[in-house]
């Protein structure tokens, strides 16, 4: 693979992640959820270490270009993604913080009655070789899976074909994410 193929397959995957942390950050703040502004926290680690690639890619390619400064764009794109990505992080660290919302915020909190959270997928699961069209997971536990997290690599906005595998971790927004958590074989705590 190529210097410039290895960039492209990095700078798709930042704007993706970029995308998907902004959601994630507003979520956090939105659904007063430490888990969830936690896990913006680990996709900015990764954004970081993406930023480094392209940068470092880029360095390299730019030593057989006949004009370097040509590939300046690409440095750019790759800081550009990386701003967006503290700007989440900086959102999410309002939760892990613990400052306490603005009314506005507080009352959006208490008007929605979704929650969104991660979940692993445990052995033994009944999620565990199908696909999210198999599962219907919207219609039959009001849950719509915003990311699927495979050992350091994410699944952003999955669609009907993809699988869920054991270990995985679903991150969702749901009515009732206790039956998500069951479904994924994680024990659930039962409310007094």
């Amino acid at each position: 693979m190529s210097e410039f193929e290895e960039i492209r397959g990095c700078l798709i995957e930042m704007k993706d992640l970029s995308a998907l942390m902004i959601d994630l950050a507003f979520s956090s703040v939105m659904y007063n959820s430490e888990d969830i502004a936690e896990e913006v926290y680990l996709l900015e680690e990764k954004m970081d270490d993406l930023t480094l690639k392209v940068k470092r890619l880029t360095l390299r390619a730019a030593k057989k270009e006949k004009d370097p400064e040509s590939l300046l764009s690409i440095i750019d794109l790759a800081d550009i993604n990386e701003r967006i990505s503290d700007a989440a992080y900086g959102i999410a660290d309002i939760i892990l913080r613990d400052i306490e919302p603005h009314p506005i915020i507080r009352k959006i909190m208490e008007d929605t009655e979704e929650e969104l959270g991660r979940v692993t997928v445990r052995p033994g699961s009944v999620l565990i070789g199908k696909t999210l069209a198999q599962l219907k997971l919207p219609s039959k536990i009001g849950t719509r899976i915003l990311a699927i997290k495979r050992g350091d690599r994410y699944i952003y906005n999955p669609g009907r074909d993809d699988t869920v595998e054991e270990g995985d971790v679903l991150i969702a927004v749901s009515s009732d994410m206790d039956k998500l958590r069951k479904l994924a074989g994680e024990e659930v705590e039962e409310e007094e």
